[in-house]
């Protein structure tokens, strides 16, 4: 089972910042997962919320601000000051030929083409555009017949695994809480990589790989990998 660290190694570095980015490389994770938005002049970057309360020593939605006022502000914390709001551009630029998997979260609607473009730059055989919103994802696939799509689902069921079939998806990612083993079989034979989020502690880590899911979505990569050597 393949580990990718959640908005970056966020257990020992702050979220969705190059640190976390790099730590995750540097631990070996097998893939990153992030999230995008957009700024008030069209930049896309690399946050989880649509404000910048929580992360930052601002506040006010991403919206609302320049990717330059982003800039002036710190994304880091007592440990790691001094950290910058990240480009998509510019973690791909970096991180796109690193032979590490990329799972990109759309937040929002309006700029579906704008990110297909961007990732057909790079090294796409790496990076999977996700997102839980369908058309979304529906319109990316009109986009490009080639880029990897994923979609995040809270639980299978025939309509969803139609849906999924319908726009050729490469991955889905369900909540693990909800994730049966019949399940991940009903996905496989659907030719689709079975992703797990919202892991919940070390046990659940053992038993979504004994159910057979593919890869799973982790605060620490290097948590998740210790406790699967040990099973």
């Amino acid at each position: 089972m393949k580990i990718y660290a959640h908005r970056g190694e966020s257990t020992y570095a702050c979220e969705n910042t190059m640190t976390a980015f790099y730590l995750a490389y540097l631990v070996n994770s097998d893939g990153i997962e992030t999230d995008i938005r957009r700024t008030k002049d069209n930049v896309l970057v690399l946050i989880h919320d649509k404000t910048i309360d929580r992360t930052s020593n601002g506040n006010g939605k991403v919206s609302d601000y320049t990717y330059k006022e982003l800039l002036k502000m710190d994304f880091g914390n007592s440990k790691y000051k001094g950290e910058k709001i990240v480009k998509l551009d510019d973690f791909l630029k970096y991180f796109s030929n690193k032979n590490i998997h990329i799972l990109l979260e759309v937040k929002e609607k309006g700029y579906e083409e704008d990110i297909v473009d961007l990732v057909s730059k790079y090294n796409s055989e790496f990076i999977t555009i996700i997102s839980f919103k369908y058309d979304v994802l529906k319109k990316m696939r009109d986009l490009s017949k080639k880029v990897s799509l994923g979609w995040l689902i809270y639980d299978l069921n025939d309509k969803v695994l139609k849906q999924c079939i319908d726009i050729k998806l490469n991955q889905v990612l369900a909540t693990s809480v909800c994730l049966e083993e019949n399940e991940v079989a009903e996905l496989h034979k659907n030719n689709f990589i079975v992703t797990a989020w919202g892991v919940l502690n070390k046990i659940d880590i053992k038993r979504l790989n004994n159910i057979g899911v593919d890869r799973l979505i982790y605060d620490s990569s290097f948590i998740a990998k210790k406790v699967l050597k040990g099973s």
